[in-house]
Parts: C-alpha cells; sequence; structure tokens
C-alpha cells in the first residue's frame, strides 16, 4: 500500500477514534454536569425543607413556652422561662442567618418578611416578664389570642408560602435538569450518527482501496505473466536465431568460402603445373584467377564478418556504422534510408553504441520485413544526458494491440531496459510506424 493510501486510512481511523473519545468525553461531562446539578437542587431543597420545618417546630415549642409561663402563677419561674425563651429565640435567629447565609444574594422577599414577622413575635414577648401574677391572670388569653397566636400563625403561613416556592424552585430544577438531559441525548444521538457516517466512510474507502490494490495485483500479475511468457519466447527465440546464425554461417563458409578455397587450390596446382612451362601467358591467367577466387574469399569472409558485428562500430565509430546500415538497407531493399546524427556521441559507452546499433538494425529489419515503407528515417540526437533514437517509416502500420506480439520489438524494448531506458512504440494501420528510444548518457558499460 503506497504512503497516499497509508496517510487517507490513517487520517480517517484518528478521526473516527477522535471522534469516539469526543463522544465519551463529553458524554461524562455532560452526564457529571447534570449529576451536579440534580444534586445542588435536591441539596437546595432538602436545607430550605429543614429550615422551613425548623422554625415551625421553634414557633410551636415557643409557644408552648410562652403558655407555660403565662400559665403558672408563682412569680419565681420568669427567670427560667425567659432563659428558655431566649435559647429557642437565639437558636431560632441561628436557623435564620444560616439559611441567609447559603442563600447569598438570592434572598427572597419572603425570607426578609419571615425575619420581620420572627422578630416582631419576640418583641411582643418582651412585656410579658414583667407582669405580676395577678396582670398574668387578667391578660394571659388576650394576649395569647390577639399577639401570640396571630403572629405566630403569620410566620407559619410564611413558612409555608416558603414551602410553596421551595416545591416550584426544585419543579423548575427538574425541568431544568430534564433540559440538560434532552442535550445530552441529542448530542449522544448526533454524535454516534456522525461516528457511524464517519466509520461507514472509512470502511467504503478502505474496501474500495483494497479492490483497486486487488485489480492493480492482478493486472500487475498478468503483465508479469506476459512478460514471462515473452521472456521464454524471446529465449527460444534467441536459441533459434543464434542455431540459424550458426547454420548461415556453417553454409556461408562452406558453400561459398569453401568452394572458393577449392577452386584457390586448385588454382595453386596447376600454377604448380605451369612452373617448368614457358608458356608466360597460361600462367599469367592462372595467377589472376587465383588473385580473383583470394579476393572473393576475402569479401566472403569480410560480409560474413560485418554481419556479425561491423568492425567499424569499433574503429570509426556509431555514427559511420549507422551510415553503412543505412546504405545497405537502401541496396538490398531499394527503399531510400536517410540517417541523421546529431550531438555528440563519443562519450557512450561500448553497451549503449551496441544498442543503439542492435535497435536501428532489428527496426530497419522489422521494415524491410512488414512496412512496405517508401522512406524511413533514422535520427539518433545525443543532447544533455540523453540520447533519442528515433526509426520512423510511411509503411503499411499495424494495430496497436499486437505491437508487443512481435519478438524483434520484444527484444528492442530488453535491450532498452537493461540500459534503463525507455521505448515508445506508436503504429496506425497504413500511417506508418514510429520507434523512439531514449538512454540515458550516464550509464556504465
Amino acid at each position: 500500500m503506497n504512503s497516499r493510501s497509508s496517510f487517507v486510512l490513517a487520517l480517517g481511523f484518528g478521526s473516527l477514534i477522535l471522534l469516539i473519545a469526543v463522544l465519551g468525553v463529553g458524554a461524562i461531562r455532560r452526564a457529571g454536569t447534570i449529576y451536579d446539578e440534580m444534586q445542588s437542587a435536591q441539596d437546595a431543597y432538602l436545607r430550605s425543607e429543614t429550615f422551613r420545618r425548623g422554625i415551625v417546630n421553634d414557633m410551636y415549642l415557643a409557644d408552648i413556652l410562652v403558655r407555660d409561663y403565662l400559665l403558672d402563677p408563682t412569680p419565681d419561674s420568669a427567670p427560667s422561662h425567659r432563659l428558655e425563651l431566649m435559647g429557642k429565640r437565639d437558636s431560632l435567629q441561628k436557623r435564620l442567618d444560616q439559611f441567609k447565609a447559603s442563600m447569598g444574594d438570592n434572598v427572597s422577599p419572603n425570607l426578609k418578611s419571615l425575619q420581620l414577622e420572627v422578630e416582631a413575635y419576640w418583641e411582643s414577648l418582651d412585656p410579658i416578664f414583667e407582669w405580676t401574677p395577678r396582670e398574668k391572670a387578667e391578660r394571659t388569653w388576650v394576649f395569647l389570642a390577639r399577639k401570640v397566636i396571630p403572629r405566630r400563625q403569620a410566620v407559619v403561613s410564611l413558612a409555608r408560602e416558603m414551602a410553596t416556592l421551595n416545591n416550584e424552585n426544585l419543579q423548575k430544577e427538574r425541568l431544568k435538569i430534564a433540559t440538560s438531559q434532552e442535550v445530552l441525548h441529542r448530542f449522544l444521538l448526533e454524535t454516534t450518527g456522525l461516528v457511524l457516517l464517519l466509520g461507514i466512510l472509512v470502511a467504503l474507502l478502505t474496501t474500495h482501496r483494497v479492490v483497486v490494490l486487488e485489480r492493480k495485483h492482478d493486472v500487475q500479475r498478468k503483465q508479469i505473466e506476459e512478460s514471462q511468457n515473452n521472456l521464454r519466447r524471446l529465449s527460444n527465440r534467441l536459441v533459434q536465431a543464434q542455431e540459424g546464425e550458426r547454420r548461415a554461417l556453417s553454409r556461408e563458409l562452406h558453400d561459398e568460402v569453401g568452394q572458393m578455397m577449392t577452386a584457390l587450390g586448385i588454382e595453386l596446382g596447376n600454377i604448380e603445373d605451369l612452373r617448368g612451362n614457358s608458356d608466360v601467358e597460361a600462367f599469367q591467367l592462372r595467377l589472376e584467377d587465383a588473385k580473383r577466387l583470394n579476393a572473393d574469399a576475402m569479401r566472403a569472409i569480410r560480409d560474413l564478418a560485418m554481419g556479425l558485428r561491423p568492425s567499424m562500430l569499433d574503429d570509426l565509430g556509431l555514427e559511420a556504422a549507422l551510415e553503412w546500415q543505412g546504405r545497405e538497407f537502401s541496396r538490398h531493399t531499394g527503399v531510400p534510408a536517410t540517417v541523421r546524427v546529431e550531438g555528440a556521441l563519443d562519450g557512450l559507452s561500448d553497451s549503449q553504441r551496441t544498442c543503439i546499433y542492435r535497435v536501428v538494425q532489428e527496426a530497419l529489419t522489422n521494415c524491410a520485413r512488414h512496412a512496405k515503407a517508401s522512406n524511413v528515417l533514422v535520427s539518433v540526437t545525443a543532447k544533455g544526458k540523453e540520447v533519442a533514437v528515433v526509426v520512423q517509416d510511411d509503411g503499411v502500420g499495424f494495430s496497436s494491440r499486437s505491437s508487443m506480439r512481435g519478438l524483434g520489438l520484444l527484444g528492442i524494448q530488453e535491450r532498452v531496459s537493461a540500459l534503463e531506458g525507455k521505448v515508445k512504440i506508436s503504429s496506425e494501420p497504413m500511417r506508418g510506424t514510429t520507434i523512439r528510444v531514449s538512454l540515458p548518457s550516464g550509464v556504465a558499460a
């Protein structure tokens, strides 16, 4: 898998993991916030309810103490009853102060009214501790009916109103918590949907990439199999070509060179027979025939050597060898072949010169066999660190599908690939064929 696919998959899976982490952290934080809100609402409700009930209980206890004091006829009990009432007053005031402090800046008007009523209640009790037993007997019921009970009822009523407000506040907090839960549910649904969508996207991309890689693998496998088949065909062709060259070389040596050597031997024997003869003219004719046979044998041997590897490729260079090849092609086929060489080719290695020579030789051979061309152009250009070879004809051409079937073209590609070069073959029916080869000039021999 290439780096781009790895990066895309890593990005997709990383985003998926990040979203899952965000979902988990967000859910935990929101759940913690809801729990804190619930705990705060419950604590506030319990605190207010405890305060309210304590106020009511303290007020009822204070009424009982006041009643007991007023009904007690002995004057000695006043200090003890007053002390108990003052203790209850301090306890009630402490409750008010604590509740007020817990409310902070959110002190309600009912709490202020309750504070005033409680203070008025305790102030109304101050005169009774100065009464005589006779005054207690005369004023008790009136005082209880007009002062104590109404004040107590007022405080209890305010406490009940606070209970109502406390319940309303509790309902409001419950609604707020329900809203927070809805927000949490919506967040979970949206994030889960996004995670699922991204997961599906990553799965689709991964599946698509795997399918593409499998297809590329199949194509590459088929190409490798085709290359192996072509290499086997090329190897068989090379073996056949070697056997054919050996057969042709043996036939040429036996039929042509061997016959010439045999005729030369006969002529030398005839010359030897004429050694004691005074016929100078006959001797001279035999000698000329022997020279001619020797020249023909030398020419045949030179032609064989040039067919195997032209000596001028090593002696005179690539340009002269290509020009000779073009002339030989024109001489044998009658098709004009133009050879153009541009740039310096002296810096090429031996393997590169041989490759270019064989590429042009194979291209001209294919042209002679199949192209039915009227003109052939061979161009070799050395520019910078690259050598470009172009062989172009105006023959019948062939379809691109069959371009890889020719073992000659396959041999060209193998030669060029061995030197890290590139081959491009373009041809269309009835529009000729062009073979373009580029070789890096820096490849060592």
